[in-house]
């Protein structure tokens, strides 16, 4: 029986073989503190859709409180430079209010394990089709294509794992992948998922 492979799945391989997943420990924060020290923004409406399991109004939220945590709600969209600059706690506080109410199905450090699993690397772009197969297994491409946000997320405990936070209101892979390899090089730096080595 002779078993065909293709190039990305050779080169994946190679990658992972050169350069091991590393064991992904998330940070547990106990706090039950709903205003940030940092930046005085006040979590308790996200708290409370997320608590009702109204996903959409929690998705829209969660954009909203980075737009705000960042400086950016007059602009209404955020840049690599403004997530290097999110403050900890803020980014903390709304992945511990997804995990807690999602029972872990959905919240950045979720989106995180995924990430790494698919052969991404926090701070660091890597081949095009790791990142578009991040995309494949948490539900933010169809057939091919990046989904219409607005349009096509799945608001229900359905969705594929780490469907959501989505905190963009569309997608687009010249800036989309840029901007969340940022986000996730940030969850590192700020210590809500940890990187060490894997056992060989």
């Amino acid at each position: 029986m002779r078993i065909n492979f293709s190039l990305c799945q050779i080169t994946l391989a190679i990658a992972l073989f050169l350069n091991p997943l590393p064991a992904i420990v998330a940070q547990t924060t106990t706090s039950g503190e709903m205003v940030s020290p940092t930046t005085g923004i006040n979590y308790t409406r996200l708290k409370n859709f997320l608590a009702q399991q109204n996903w959409r109004q929690a998705n829209d939220e969660t954009r909203n409180l980075m737009l705000k945590a960042t400086g950016r709600e007059l602009q209404g969209w955020f840049t690599m430079e403004d997530l290097q600059k999110l403050a900890c706690w803020d980014l903390q506080k709304m992945d511990q209010l997804w995990k807690e109410a999602s029972g872990g199905r959905f919240s950045f450090s979720t989106q995180f394990r995924i990430f790494i699993e698919t052969g991404n690397r926090p701070g660091r772009l890597v081949a095009i089709e790791n990142f578009q197969t991040f995309g494949d297994r948490i539900g933010w491409r169809k057939d091919g294509d990046w989904i219409i946000f607005k349009e096509n997320l799945n608001y229900t405990l359905n969705a594929p794992v780490g469907h959501l936070p989505a905190p963009r209101d569309e997608y687009q892979i010249a800036g989309g992948r840029l901007e969340y390899t940022t986000l996730a090089q940030r969850l590192v730096t700020c210590n809500i998922v940890s990187l060490g080595q894997s056992k060989q």
